[in-house]
């Protein structure tokens, strides 16, 4: 008997009509949750941001009524490998019913501690607001709040340093990290550190305060108090640091203190300013305290200032493999800068240098993309039917919006030129696409979005009668929204039948409940547009299973 490649579980879909009108597949709850949750809550083409909340409350009901502890994993891995956000914050508020009573209650909202890949759901402390915001926003601002909330939040506080207590204080949001330490009232640790205040400042803040007449230690080289972070969080005395925003804010004003008291001149200011503001970058980057995104937000700000040395520094922290894959980023937010500095900086002396390490740092970006599937024949076939023009939400900000085909787009260039797949599109008709592999990836992709002879509607069937003309295919990705308006069982059952069975891989970028495929040991599904797409499609060649395997492997 098999004691290792045990017997996968058979579970029968059902059939099901799809949203375009076709024939398709239920998922199973389990996948189409994971589905959801990797593409998140924005309006799609067939689905409002209010149906894809609802559907995701009806999933969770349901799954964790018999299993809460897979939900709970399955959010956080939503957020820890898909980076999703919003959507986790959502679920997290559905699941309380179905955690009351549970020993992983605390612990799924406490933080989760990222070199030992364990602990809750808070990766970051502003996700203690959205959590707590939405849970205000079912259930009322007067509602009282979960046990559970209370404890994991009381924890995230008191093992947080001084530096994340200062950066996310967010004192211009409706909920302050200040309204949740009165809300779990946590305990001052030495993990929170200290920071030096006068007395005289400390004196007046402590005024009417529970601290007043508390005994202070004191700095006796500066004369200073010396008093926790989280204390000088509450009285209102903690100062934001080492953000780029915050030293440059700090470096304006001053620079216009300056040109008030008549020091310098308007245009001294404006040398100074941008003398101040290299240096402060100059420092974030090379101590690493300018987090990857914050550092692809300020690459504008960066060739603004014209400065060649620092442009190097930021050329040669963009393309560190460690912190790509620390920070997490997403290959698609390394597009999305790539694109703003091409628009923007066309005449710029340095935007050949930004340019080449963005398209480095895509590169870097993608796991193992150079060792995958460099055997055998791979086909990558890209729906551009009109419902794939739906916004798909993968960032914050001006840009975060972007269309699915857009990103399926950049999928198959990244697999053509990064593993040398032959192109497809289809839609109503299908068509194979030629490109050079001497291009980069983001004009393939390009050119790859001005083809349109294949029509608007969704039909797979056209797909496998299009590859039977070239032959045998060992792999096949089909990046779609897995919406079209008929069936394609039959043409690739008879594309199996010439050619054997091929592994493949539907990209279901959108996260749908229908599906177009029935699922077998060859055909594997992999949800959303996330960093980890190449990876997942690497496993699942082996294990179809492969996301929930994942999953099971969280610990909280």
């Amino acid at each position: 008997m098999a004691k290792y490649n045990t017997k996968r579980e058979n579970k029968t879909l059902k059939p099901i009509t799809t949203h375009e009108g076709g024939s398709g597949f239920a998922q199973t709850l389990e996948k189409e949750l994971i589905g959801l949750l990797s593409t998140g809550l924005a309006n799609s083409f067939y689905e409002s941001e209010n149906e894809r909340v609802k559907r995701l409350s009806e999933l969770i009901k349901t799954l964790a009524q018999k299993d809460p502890l897979f939900v709970a994993k399955a959010l956080i891995y939503a957020r820890i490998a898909f980076g999703q956000r919003s959507v986790t914050h959502v679920g997290a508020v559905e699941l309380l019913p179905y955690l009351s009573g549970k020993d992983f209650a605390k612990r799924f909202f406490s933080k989760r501690d990222r070199k030992e890949n364990r602990g809750g759901i808070i990766y970051r402390l502003d996700d203690m607001a959205e959590i707590l915001a939405y849970y205000q926003a079912k259930n009322g601002v007067d509602a009282p709040i979960p046990n559970s909330i209370k404890k994991g939040f009381k924890s995230v506080i008191e093992n947080s340093d001084l530096y994340t207590l200062a950066k996310y204080q967010m004192k211009s949001r409706n909920i302050s990290l200040i309204d949740i330490v009165n809300l779990v009232h946590p305990k001052e640790t030495s993990i929170n550190g200290t920071v030096e205040i006068s007395f005289e400042e400390y004196g007046k803040a402590i005024k009417g305060t529970k601290f007043e007449g508390v005994p202070v230690n004191k700095n006796e080289k500066t004369g200073n108090a010396v008093i926790s972070a989280l204390r000088a969080l509450i009285l209102g005395l903690l100062k934001q640091f080492n953000t780029v925003e915050d030293k440059n804010t700090n470096a304006g004003k001053e620079v216009s203190e300056k040109v008030k008291s008549g020091e310098i001149s308007e245009e001294e200011a404006l040398v100074e300013l941008n003398e101040a503001k290299i240096e402060n970058f100059k420092e974030l980057i090379e101590s690493k305290k300018i987090g990857y995104l914050a550092l692809l937000r300020n690459l504008r700000n960066i060739l603004k200032t014209n400065d060649e040395d620092l442009v190097n520094k930021a050329c040669d922290l963009l393309i560190d493999e460690q912190f790509i894959r620390k920070s997490l980023v997403f290959p698609h937010q390394i597009d999305l800068a790539l694109e703003v500095i091409l628009e923007e900086f066309r005449n710029n002396s340095f935007l050949l240098r930004i340019a080449t390490a963005l398209n480095t740092a895509y590169e870097l970006s993608i796991p193992n993309l150079s060792e995958l599937f460099n055997k055998g024949r791979t086909a990558v076939v890209l729906d551009v039917s009109g419902s794939m023009s739906t916004k798909i939400k993968i960032a914050k900000g001006k840009y975060g919006l972007t269309s699915a085909l857009d990103k399926g787009a950049l999928i198959a260039a990244t697999l053509a030129k990064g593993i040398g797949a032959e192109m497809f599109i289809f839609a109503t008709n299908a068509m194979a696409v030629n490109y050079n592999p001497l291009d980069s990836i983001n004009t393939i992709k390009k050119n790859l979005l001005h083809i349109n002879k294949v029509g608007g509607g969704t039909q797979w069937e056209v797909i496998f009668p299009l590859l039977e003309e070239y032959g045998k295919f060992d792999r096949v990705f089909i990046i779609s929204d897995e919406q079209g308006a008929d069936s394609v069982e039959k043409t690739y059952k008879t594309y199996c039948s010439k050619f054997g069975i091929p592994h493949v891989f539907v990209i279901n970028i959108c996260g749908y409940g229908p599906t177009m495929i029935k699922e077998n040991t060859r055909v594997h599904r992999i949800y959303g547009y996330n960093a980890d797409i190449y990876e997942t499609a690497k496993k699942v060649e082996i294990d179809i299973d492969a996301v929930l395997r994942e999953i099971e492997k969280i610990e909280i």
